[in-house]
């Protein structure tokens, strides 16, 4: 009987232990799977999609001088970005893995970075939740192995983040200030919205200072402060100041503009629905948890501004400052293009949940675990589904590679309009030469050109029509509408389908 009191009095001291160090372990085991997700989306070696191919096409053709220069094909990414992508190529060599091991290296630093962030910012309840979020957050996946720009972003606004908290905590410490400014000059060179999370953060420790009168390091800040806007300068001169007039881009975007001043109903619910859209992308989040997202995030914002101050201004100043570029119409807020403040969304939604679960528990705890669960359940799910069956959305690769295979010499080649960059990329891997195909003309506006365009190839025999990233503007599927009029013309001999692309041959003779 002693014994057996011994043993549960042992139990009792040591649950408290076991405990103890599952919670430590929790993050880690997190942070792990978040690498997997990654790597499970980068081993897959998608094909790039039109709009990869096209940055792609820019960083391979071009030597490192002219990467300097406005880039081809409706094109943006920061200059230091396209050098490092440049030098992985001229490494490693010209393939999908080469251009995307930098995407992934940031979308796994970002797992640690997120990790530290909320440790020193949100409370230790919401940590779980707004970690396990940003693990198996689809857009940070998938943008990890996308060739582009944005899982860097995601990167270095949470290192400035990170110094920005470090150097609150720290009293204000010179070596963090010069740090901090020391990671914002460099950081200009390689995010675009790096600029909105440094003067923001600075913004913050401005003001901080000023209140706690330390005019030492007030002066060590101005300094930190011009060196980084001269940085920032320097880059405008070689490079924003020709995306900023680029008119190409800025009618791609024209939709992400915040009117301003709102002059109408029309713009007073932009912002609403603007609001609502962050939580679809860049979040990720479904239509079944978008709502108490919200919630979680406004509920989030309250808490966190009445405990928390200099830190929820720290998170939501970049995000206004996003804003506030798109009414002048420097940068758009939509998108993938916003994919930088998800990390600071995350972080202020999960400590609203955690309050939500919080209150709700004093009524019921199984309600309080259900909000969790509801929020948590579908992101989760899909990012279990997609590490068996990896996003792949336009496979032009395989298309291309039974083009090459089943090609007979005389037949003509037809690339849809919107499937011109990644064909002109996968060109040379497959020993395809730039006039051996025609380039489809675009004709959003009037379907009937399409017929026109297709009918200049009567008469030249077989005719290979390659498709990817169709449109389907105005509810009308174009590749659907392009087969319609092609079986008009001429009579189909092959097909080859992949996901998101596909070829098809057809005999376009005089004969009937």
């Amino acid at each position: 009987m002693l014994f057996y009191i011994i043993a549960i009095m042992g139990v009792k001291k040591l649950f408290p232990i076991i405990k103890e160090k599952i919670s430590q372990n929790i993050p880690s085991v997190i942070i792990g799977i978040g690498i997997i997700l990654r790597l499970a989306q980068y081993l897959y070696n998608r094909s790039l999609t039109e709009g990869e191919a096209a940055l792609a096409i820019n960083i391979v053709r071009r030597s490192y001088a002219e990467l300097l220069k406005p880039l081809d094909f409706t094109q943006a990414a920061p200059v230091g970005f396209l050098m490092l992508q440049k030098f992985f190529v001229d490494t490693l060599g010209n393939n999908e893995f080469a251009l995307r091991l930098f995407p992934l290296i940031a979308g796994i630093i970002s797992l640690i970075l997120f990790f530290e962030v909320v440790k020193k910012s949100i409370s230790s309840k919401a940590i779980p939740i707004a970690l396990i979020l940003f693990t198996v957050g689809d857009h940070l996946i998938y943008f990890a192995s996308e060739i582009k720009q944005y899982s860097s972003d995601v990167t270095i606004t949470l290192l400035l983040i990170l110094i920005a908290i470090c150097t609150l905590r720290k009293n204000f410490s010179i070596k963090y200030i010069l740090l901090f400014g020391l990671v914002g000059a460099i950081s200009f060179w390689f995010s675009h919205p790096a600029v909105f999370t440094f003067y923001a953060a600075g913004i913050v420790i401005l003001i901080n200072l000023v209140r706690r009168r330390q005019w030492r390091n007030f002066a060590w800040l101005i300094f930190a402060g011009v060196i980084v806007t001269a940085s920032l300068g320097i880059n405008y001169f070689v490079s924003l100041q020709a995306l900023s007039k680029s008119e190409d881009l800025l009618g791609v975007w024209q939709q992400g503009f915040m009117p301003f001043p709102p002059t109408s109903p029309a713009d007073i619910q932009w912002f609403g629905y603007s609001f609502l859209r962050l939580f679809k992308n860049p979040l990720g989040l479904s239509i079944y948890e978008l709502l108490l997202a919200a919630l979680s995030f406004l509920v989030g914002t309250i808490v966190l501004f009445i405990n928390k101050r200099k830190i929820v201004l720290i998170l939501l100043l970049p995000i206004l400052l996003a804003l506030i570029a798109s009414g002048l119409h420097k940068y758009p807020f939509q998108g993938r293009l916003l994919l930088f403040i998800t990390p600071l969304m995350f972080a202020i939604i999960g400590e609203g949940i955690d309050f939500v679960r919080n209150s709700a528990a004093q009524g019921s705890n199984i309600i309080s675990i259900a909000l969790v669960w509801v929020l948590l359940i579908h992101p989760v799910f899909l990012a279990g589904y997609h590490l068996i069956r990896p996003r792949a959305p336009e496979e032009s690769r395989p298309v291309m590679h039974y083009l090459y295979e089943h090609k007979e010499k005389g037949d003509s080649i037809y690339v849809y309009y919107a499937a011109v960059n990644a064909f002109r990329y996968y060109s040379d891997r497959f020993g395809l030469t730039a006039d051996e195909y025609i380039t489809g003309v675009e004709a959003r506006q009037d379907w009937t050109n399409y017929y026109k365009d297709l009918k200049k190839l009567k008469g030249t025999g077989r005719v290979w029509i390659v498709f990817s990233h169709v449109a389907t503007w105005g509810g009308v599927d174009e590749e659907r509408l392009f087969l319609s009029y092609l079986n008009i013309l001429g009579t189909q001999l092959d097909t080859f389908r992949a996901s998101g692309a596909s070829v098809y041959l057809y005999d376009l003779s005089n004969s009937p």
